[in-house]
């Protein structure tokens, strides 16, 4: 899918989760932080929404990231085909992310796969509701991640379970990509990395 289709769908997404959690623009815009204006240019696809804008949507309509990338609206499947795969580009940080499992996969595990350039660093606020637990496998490359104060530097083929419960910051502080894998089991959450 191209970017303009990509934004589109991503807008069309927001706009239907917005509205079927009853929103209006000015509700979303106060519970996310997120001015009006900038919520209508995303909805209309006149602006590709960054990782962290997403963010603060997602958190305020009580949804993930990859619900609205993934575009789930197929009954569930069991089979996800690399071809199939959503993927999603942050237009400030370079930052890829490709949705590998099956939307509304029955074990309740979301896979996705994400490429963070050397230099690149994004950031995530606290989730606050319905937070969940995540893993991070590094498959290629080092990548430092930063929940609140604590900074943990990873590796390939190291793993670090933590939550969403507070500030989180992915950052490549090499010259190299840096490939990885976030693991997410929906209604679990706890406040201790």
């Amino acid at each position: 899918m191209d970017q303009q289709k990509l934004d589109r769908a991503i807008g069309r997404r927001l706009k239907t989760l917005r509205t079927q959690a009853g929103m209006t623009l000015n509700e979303l815009a106060a519970r996310s932080g997120v001015s009006r204006a900038m919520i209508g240019r995303v909805e209309r696809a006149q602006s590709s929404a960054t990782a962290a804008l997403l963010n603060k949507l997602c958190a305020a309509l009580d949804v993930t990231l990859s619900d609205v990338v993934a575009l789930a609206e197929k009954p569930p499947e069991r089979l996800m085909r690399l071809a199939d795969q959503p993927h999603w580009r942050d237009p400030d940080s370079g930052y890829r992310r490709r949705h590998a499992s099956p939307p509304d996969a029955a074990s309740g595990i979301e896979i996705i796969v994400v490429d963070l350039p050397a230099g690149a660093r994004v950031s995530y606020s606290p989730w606050g509701r319905s937070a969940f637990t995540q893993q991070l496998l590094m498959l290629e490359g080092a990548v430092c991640v930063h929940i609140d104060a604590k900074t943990v530097r990873l590796r390939d083929g190291d793993c670090l379970d933590f939550d969403v419960m507070r500030a989180v910051t992915f950052e490549n502080e090499t010259k190299q990509d840096a490939r990885y894998v976030i693991i997410t089991r929906r209604g679990t959450s706890y406040g201790k990395m």
